[in-house]
This record gives C-alpha cells, structure tokens and sequence, in this order.
C-alpha cells in the first residue's frame, strides 16, 4: 500500500480567483467539528461508508455497508472492526494505526475479491474488486477521534453505466462531501496554490498553526510562509515539481507573529480543468528534531559516563557488529574509537574466547552474565572479567572488562583474588552508598550554609532600621499627640482664627488628620513589630552561630519554619487555605544542632504542603485522616474534609522527644512508601523537585542526631511523618 496525492475529485471549499470547481457545502455547518454530524452522514449516505472510532469500534454504518457486508440491524455497531473481518493482512491494521496516529492522512486498499462481501460479486455476476480508503476524523478539541471508511466495488463499465444518473450523483456528491470534511480537518496543514506560487486553499490546521485567518493565507503566496523559498526561487520549484510530479523536503514555516517552525513538507503536481495547482502537506516536526536532540545529547552523555569508567567498554548489536567503545579500548588496541563502529566483533583476531562469550550471550536468553576471558593487548596477554548486560529488548549489550591479570599468577592467587573482588564489589557498593549520601549532605549544607549567611546578613540588615524606626516611633507618637494637644488649644483660645488658616484647615481635614493620624502611627508600630519579628525567626531558622550541639526550644524552631512558610498556606490558584494546629506538649529543651533541625522542619511541612496542593488539583485522590497521634494514648478521632496540617510534639519516656507533622492529602501507596527516603527519588514534578529532601532529613536525624524518622501513609488517608530524638543532658 503507497499513500498517493490528492485527486482532482478532492472539492476545495476555500479557494482564491475562481479556478478550482467548488460543489456545495455539507447542510450542517458543524459537521467538519462534531462527531455526531460525521454519524449522521454516514448513516444518510448512499454507498457503503462507515465510521469508527480510535479503537476501530463501529460507530455507525449506511444501510449499502450493512448490505453488502451482511451485518444488518445494528448488529456491527460497537464491534471492532478487526473482531467482524478477522482474516484482513496485517498491513491493513498497520496502515490503520499509522491513520489513527496522523502518520498518514489516508489509506487506501484494492484488493481482488472483497473482504467484506460474501460472493465478491455485484449486480449482473460481474466479478469485481474492491477499493478501501480510510480516512481520519477530528472531534471539537481538533484530535482525531477515529476514521471514515469507504468501501467501493469496482466492477466493469457496463456494470457501472446501469447505474442512474441521480444514483451517480449521489454517490459522487457523498465522496466529495467526506473527502473535504476529511481535507479541511486533517491533523497536517494543507496549501494549494496556483502556478504562479498564490495560496488558493488552506486548511483549518495550516490557519491555527500560522496564526493566520483564511482570508489573509489566501492573499500571501507560499513563499511568504516557507522561510527557505524565495519568490525568484519559486519557478525552478514548479519546473522541478512538474518533472517529477512530487518532492519531498524538509523546510521552516513562517507563523503571523514572526516565529518559525520546522515542517516536512510533501509536495504534489496537479491539474484539473486546464488548470494547474501544487498540493503542499506539511507535517510539523519540532518533536521529532527535539527527540533527535535529546537522543544526541543521551548518546554523547553515556559516552562521556563510558569513558570515564576505567574499564574497557564496548556495546554490541545483536548481530554481532560493534556499536560502540570507549576510550580506554580504543586506546588499548590504539586505534581511533570510531573504527569499531559497524565492525564484526572478532576483526581484531586477538580475543577468540570473547568473541565466543558474545555469540553464546546473544544465542541464550539470560539477560546478564559475566566471564573470565584472555585477550592479547599490544602482543601481551591479559585476563579480563567481563560483565555483560542486554538492553533494547535484548537487541543490543553492553560488556564492561576488568583487568585482572595480576590476580591470576597462580591458583592461590587466584582464589584469593575472587573473594578479593566480591569484597571490593560489595565495598564499592557501600562506598558508592555512602558517597552518594556524603554528596547529598554536602550539596544540602553547601545550600544551607549559603542561605543561613544570607538570611542572617539579610536579617542583620533589616534590623538596624527596623529598630531605628520602631525605637523612634514611641517618639513620634507622643511628639505628634502634643502638637495635636497644642492645636486644641489654639482653637480653643482662639475660636476666630484668620480666613487663610481656616482656609488651611478646610482644606487639610484637619479633624479627620487628628483621627486618621494615631491610627497611622499604630500600623507603623504593628508593622515594624511585624518585621522584628520575622528577622528574628529568620536568625532562629539559620542558627548560623549555632554550629555545635546546644539545648534548644523546638517549639521556636517550628514556630519560626511555620512563619517562614506563612505565605504558601494561605489560599491560592483555587485551593482553599491550609488550616495549622498546632498541638505542642510540655517539652523540655533538647539538646540538638537548631539549625539541622529546622533544615528537616522545612523539608517536612514543605512535603505536607505540596501533597496538600496535588489533593487540591485532584480532588478525587483527597482523602482523610483521623486526628490521632501515633504516639497517643487513643481516641476516636474525627475526619476532616478541609485541607489540613496539624503539628504534634510529645515527651516520650523519659529520653525521648517526639514531633510529628501530618497532613490530610492524597496519602502514598506502600510502594512509594518504601522509596521516600531513596536520593532522588520523588513523586512530583522533576523540574520542581530534586527529590533530595527526605533523604537529607533522615541523614539529619538518623545520622547527625541518633533519632528515628518514620512515616505512616495510606491511599486517601494522609501521611504523618514522626521525628524521634533523644533529649540530651544540658
């Protein structure tokens, strides 16, 4: 099957200077945009059309489909295509789903005796073919929502001339109606245009993708939108298209607003009625140059990871041909990396038992192994242990080779160096572990360490003035109140004051100034009051003078996070205000590092907050919790439906202190449960999380305090994440 240019029965509802034939439009207006306006035509036509949606179920049939396919009353409607006509090639279902995606915009089948028909025959016992097209159809948000198919019997001429002039009308008419509904809602952009390059059709997808209304594309010529074709380069393209009758290319389009975007355009010559066109379908292939750039970039990253490694790398095809090495082999055998590239392994003729290890890899289904191997390296042999691994559906593996040729002089050494190496193995996981911890902790406290300098420089600064001004405003306040006092006086004294000061006075509002006035000066103090007070939880929640264990108040460090966060709890993009109750005990001062601790503070009531955000974007996962510490003596509990996080502190024993944050959101399954405490791992968007909170919360506490961090989630049910310390001698 070949999917073939637009014919000249295609009918163009657009058109510019009168010189492409139009028939009349469909009588429902909204019948290119509605699905049920596509179920009526169906239903209404005359030959044998049917509709199906994204999954090839029948949605609606003409009474000629149902004929000639014997599957009368309705019985095909909600049935799959492939489910009615099960012995189709497979190529129908490919060219099918290459429709349904917009890969193609049409296909079309001929087949000698009719899939669908019983005889295979028509009227008269004329023996006949078959014609198939299928063609997509656009729901109201422009995406396809399955095809149109048409079925047509092609049978000899003397059949076709029984038929009535007004049977060939319809029949024709009913093509041309679903061929342009077709045309004008096709996923690609579609021009046609003149010989002399004018614009004299477009459809709906090249209006919306260029910003252009239909009146202004059929007044530009396409060298006005295709950036690499200039109006003195259009006639060598018509003589060049006209030669081979269709081109294919890759181009840019110009949008109304001066931006560009990359297409792969087809292009097909044309004539009907004396006339000749150029049909342009150009498909927008951003996406498709974005993956080819990022694949680039994947490759040249795992290159860069590949050569670091100290080992000799190479990655191999299933059929035997090196896909790529690292520098380390390439220098080994001193030859450029690229030279391996598409080379049967073996070519080298130098490691006859790894060629072996590869064939016998790539003929048994494991999808790992690993080997000891000889390989002479520049005339001297070396033994290597190769580490094999498949990928892309074991279509290609990688080998990773250790040289361990020291610890093969003799049987001892041998069996020395294998537990050697299993310790090594399992020392580098540690190691690996333990760095990847180290580096976490490093990059967090590097970040702290800023911030708090920052924020304490920042807090240092906003209190000098702060503390001038609300010093200064108990001055100003009795300063004015005797001037107030002072202007009392004169007006009582001096009742009849000069035309100009009551003049003065009208116009200033005097009275309302000596109302207005101390009103003034109580916000300033609220206000000034107000940033003493956050300056003074920013230094508490930075404790960069802090650096040594000390006896602290968790209370203020909770209490100075809470504020720091005030503004993400208040109500926004159309989530309700996040309720904190706070729930604090008796608590005595713990010995800790303050600043570490309000560190895991924030991570969690930032993570409560953000659940809290993802059950308002779907409220359907919101859920709700019973209010009830894990680490209470009981109670019933009652639920609540607004979104809620509540903070609970407790003396445990005699030794321990415990504080718990909880919220009421969507809650975690049990297995991302078992991750959250993994480096990296998170949930949420990967551009707005480094997926490292948790991990450093626990290394705070686990690590740094000899606490525990637990956390309780379920599905609808919230989470509540508890911190455990010890309380310390002061």
């Amino acid at each position: 099957m070949q999917t073939k240019p637009v014919k000249q029965e295609i009918r163009l509802g657009r058109y510019a200077g009168g010189t492409i034939p139009i028939a009349h439009q469909p009588p429902d207006a909204a019948m290119s945009e509605s699905k049920e306006g596509f179920r009526r035509l169906v239903e209404r036509s005359a030959d044998a059309v049917a509709m199906v949606d994204c999954e090839m179920r029948y949605l609606s049939v003409s009474r000629r489909w149902e004929t000639d396919c014997g599957f009368g009353g309705g019985e095909a409607l909600g049935r799959s295509h492939w489910e009615l006509f099960p012995n189709l090639p497979e190529y129908w279902q490919q060219n099918a789903r290459a429709c349904l995606a917009g890969v193609l915009e049409y296909s079309e089948f001929v087949v000698g005796r009719s899939p669908v028909s019983v005889a295979g025959q028509i009227e008269g016992g004329v023996s006949a073919s078959e014609k198939w097209v299928f063609w997509p159809w656009k729901n109201n948000e422009g995406a396809i929502g399955g095809l149109i198919l048409f079925a047509e019997k092609i049978a000899e001429t003397k059949c076709y001339n029984t038929w009535t002039p007004e049977a060939k009308r319809k029949q024709l008419e009913t093509k041309l109606q679903l061929t342009q509904i077709a045309l004008d809602n096709a996923a690609d952009t579609v021009f046609f245009t003149t010989s002399d390059g004018r614009i004299c059709y477009a459809n709906k997808a090249a209006c919306d993708r260029g910003g252009y209304s239909e009146s202004e594309l059929l007044n530009l010529r396409l060298s006005d939108i295709d950036s690499q074709l200039s109006a003195s380069d259009w006639p060598d393209r018509w003589v060049e298209l006209k030669q081979q009758s269709n081109l294919t290319f890759e181009t840019s389009y110009k949008t109304k607003n001066g931006t560009s975007f990359p297409v792969e355009v087809q292009v097909n010559y044309l004539e009907y009625d004396g006339c000749e066109y150029c049909c342009t379908i150009a498909r927008d292939i951003w996406a498709r140059l974005a993956a080819k750039s990022a694949l680039l970039e994947a490759k040249e990253q795992l290159q860069a990871v590949l050569d670091a490694v100290p080992g000799l790398v190479s990655w191999v095809s299933s059929d035997l041909r090196y896909l790529g090495v690292n520098r380390h082999l390439a220098s080994a055998y001193q030859m450029p990396a690229e030279l391996f590239t598409g080379k049967k392994v073996g070519f080298l003729d130098t490691s006859p038992k790894f060629n072996d290890l590869v064939y016998d890899f790539f003929a048994n289904s494991n999808n790992k192994t690993s080997q000891e191997v000889t390989a002479s390296i520049r005339g001297e042999n070396k033994t290597f242990l190769i580490v094999a691994q498949k990928y892309q559906k074991n279509t290609a593996a990688v080998f990773v080779g250790l040289d361990i040729t020291e610890s093969k002089q003799s049987v001892l050494a041998l069996q020395e160096s294998e537990e050697r190496l299993r310790q090594q193995a399992a020392k580098l996981e540690q190691t690996l572990l333990v760095l990847q911890q180290t580096q976490t902790q490093l990059i967090q406290t590097e970040k702290m360490s800023s911030l708090g300098q920052l924020v304490a420089g920042i807090a240092h600064e906003i209190n000098n003035p702060v503390s001038f001004i609300s010093g200064n405003v108990s001055h100003a306040t009795g300063y004015i109140q005797e001037l107030l006092r002072s202007i009392d006086l004169y007006q009582k004294y001096y009742p009849n004051p000069a035309p100009e000061i009551e003049e003065l006075m009208e116009e200033l509002d005097l009275e309302f100034i000596k109302k207005d006035l101390p009103k003034l000066i109580n916000s300033m103090k609220v206000g000034s009051e107000r940033i003493r007070d956050v300056v003074r939880s920013l230094r508490l929640f930075s404790r960069t003078d802090e650096p040594q264990m000390k006896p602290a108040d968790i209370h203020e460090g909770l209490d100075s996070t809470v504020l720091i966060l005030q503004n993400r709890l208040q109500a926004k993009g159309g989530r309700p205000g996040i309720s904190l109750v706070k729930e604090y005990g008796d608590l005595p001062r713990v010995r800790c590092y303050p600043g570490q601790l309000n560190q895991v503070f924030m991570h969690l009531l930032t993570n409560a907050i953000d659940a809290l955000e993802e059950g308002g974007r779907n409220p359907e996962k919101y859920g709700t919790i019973q209010n009830q510490s894990l680490f209470s003596a009981g109670g019933s509990g009652s639920e609540i439906f607004n979104p809620e996080i509540r903070i609970r502190t407790e003396v445990i024993g005699e030794s321990e202190v415990a504080i718990a944050i909880s919220d009421n959101g969507p809650g975690m399954t049990e297995e991302v449960l078992r991750c959250i405490f993994d480096p990296l791992f998170t949930t949420k968007c990967q551009e707005t999380s480094t997926g490292l909170g948790l991990a450093i919360s626990q290394h705070l506490v686990v690590e740094k305090h000899g606490g525990e961090l637990h956390c309780v989630s379920r599905p609808g049910e919230g989470t509540e994440l508890i911190v455990k310390i010890a309380i310390g001698n002061d």
